[in-house]
């Protein structure tokens, strides 16, 4: 392989990773109940529906394992525990307590 054609593949392959990235960063996250059942599995999302307040709330989110933090913090775009609360409260807590869909 010359050195033409090398610098071309390599060109191209830098193209099209870059349209992935742009692709990836421009894609809309929808965060609902589904999606956070998946991460927290159906033993923590029970306990999160019979938290009584935030600090409850709280305390079972900063117990996850490492793992399911990642994909929290991943699905809601925040490293804040704040967000995580208030994604909890609007997709879980509120829907039983409620009544509300």
């Amino acid at each position: 392989m010359d050195g033409a054609l090398m610098v071309m593949g390599v060109g191209l392959g830098i193209t099209s990773m870059a349209f992935i990235l742009i692709f990836m960063l421009l894609r809309n996250v929808e965060v609902n109940r589904e999606r956070l059942e998946k991460i927290f599995g159906k033993e923590i999302t029970r306990q999160l529906e019979e938290a009584k307040d935030d600090k409850e709330i709280e305390a079972i989110i900063r117990a996850l394992p490492r793992r399911k933090k990642t994909k929290l913090k991943t699905l809601l775009e925040s490293q804040d525990i704040r967000d995580a609360i208030e994604a909890v409260k609007n997709y879980i807590w509120r829907k039983e307590k409620n009544g509300k869909i």
